[in-house]
């Protein structure tokens, strides 16, 4: 009874810190870099990272790994979400003001990081 006791509070603790991971990971850092692009490019970098996520969503749900890294693309996969979510808005504010406008994206270090191997798989 006690072991099981003991279990489910270490399981909650767990649930909690997960919790805070993911504020901290929705969460972007400091600028490091801008990209820029137009509408069309918004939306085929917005759809790469839509199918780059639903890669490593199923790397998550078939593969057998360690904790730390499905922890490892857990992260990945919000970081993903979070530069996604400034495209969209910086494209949508751009499309507001004048159709075929191009448009800034700031991004972190992390964000700039995943950009970059995302545009790299795209050039082969």
């Amino acid at each position: 009874m006690a072991g099981q006791a003991e279990g489910r509070k270490t399981a909650g603790i767990m649930e909690y810190l997960l919790k805070l991971l993911h504020k901290e990971w929705e969460r972007s850092g400091r600028t490091k870099a801008g990209i820029r692009m137009d509408d069309a490019g918004g939306r085929a970098v917005r759809k790469q990272i839509a199918e780059e996520i639903q890669k490593r969503q199923g790397q998550l749900e078939t593969e057998e790994m360690s904790f730390r890294q499905s922890m490892g693309l857990s992260k990945d996969n919000f970081i993903l979400l979070r530069l996604a979510k400034k495209i969209k808005k910086e494209g949508d504010k751009a499309a507001r003001r004048e159709a075929g406008t191009a448009f800034t994206v700031e991004l972190d270090k992390e964000e700039y990081r995943l950009y970059c191997v995302m545009a790299k798989k795209g050039e082969a």
